[in-house]
């Protein structure tokens, strides 16, 4: 390497004493004044990535790259569709911008939903470098398992009324305290459980919510639900799921519980919104 470089300064050094020797007696054409870069136009200045909203991708990822950046069209089969690309001014803002965007983008608040949300934020380097995006990524889950779901086609507008990505009416699988599967069935058939809403918690960590929380807060989500008076037998007309958010949404921001009426195993049929005390009757043994 630093023979090739001192090779190629000897030539420019060689050129500059020609040019520099010859440029006394050189006539130039009319027009030419000699100057050669006088005229030339500035290079553009040096813009950062920024990924494109309306795209598709294979992956759902947590940071996005240039080099690996590979869109494809949302016709073809894919794992996450970019949404919205979000400017923010630090990354404690992603999750916030990104449920904004994402609930106007599926046409209602995207936890009531099939789908996951997913803020992608730029590599530590090009924050540094002045990135200031958040790429909003939403991914199809299944209700059986939870596991995300390649697709082909937009999510656009998949949470308005009758969107096929509504959580509505399931058939769950019980086992213990715990829901293992969740079947989503037309709600005019008979089905075990509705979705009711959700409610926020306050507390630091998933780890602190407990039964009690993920109880009150369910029972006064399907009391508004259900047009019941959220009172001391509330408990004795309903029960209640809760699906409290993973550690990974947690962390991401996400406090939202999903709750869903369900009669302990009773058949429902029809929906339940607005049932009030006269189908939901007083029939619980209190615990």
């Amino acid at each position: 390497m630093r023979r090739w470089a001192a090779v190629v300064v000897g030539v420019l050094a060689l050129a500059g004493l020609t040019l520099a020797g010859l440029s006394g007696c050189v006539v130039m054409p009319d027009g030419v004044d000699g100057d050669i870069t006088n005229n030339w136009a500035p290079l553009p200045a040096a813009t950062q990535f920024r990924p494109q909203s309306g795209t598709c991708h294979g992956d759902l990822v947590q940071t996005g790259q240039a080099d690996a950046y590979e869109p494809v069209a949302c016709t073809a089969e894919h794992l996450a569709e970019t949404v919205a690309v979000a400017g923010i001014s630090g990354q404690d803002q992603a999750f916030r911008e990104c449920s904004r965007q994402a609930t106007a983008y599926l046409g209602a608040d995207w936890r009531t939903g099939w789908v996951v949300l997913q803020p992608v934020l730029p590599s530590k380097a090009a924050w540094a470098g002045g990135a200031r995006w958040a790429r909003c990524d939403v991914a199809e889950t299944s209700p059986v398992d939870g596991a995300l779901v390649r697709r082909s086609g937009t999510v656009k507008g998949a949470l308005a009324a009758s969107g096929k990505l509504r959580m509505a009416c399931a058939n769950p699988k019980v086992e213990g305290e715990s829901v293992t599967e969740m079947h989503p069935v037309d709600c005019a058939k008979n089905h075990t459980a509705e979705f009711a809403g959700l409610f926020e918690t306050t507390r630091k960590s998933a780890r602190q919510l407990s039964t009690d929380d993920l109880a009150d807060g369910c029972e006064t989500a399907i009391a508004t639900f259900a047009a019941l008076p959220d009172d001391g037998d509330l408990s004795a007309r309903v029960g209640w799921l809760g699906f409290p958010p993973d550690e990974a949404a947690w962390k991401m921001g996400d406090r939202a519980v999903r709750c869903f009426l369900w009669l302990n195993g009773e058949k429902m049929k029809g929906s339940y919104r607005n049932a009030g005390p006269d189908k939901l009757k007083i029939h619980y043994v209190r615990r």
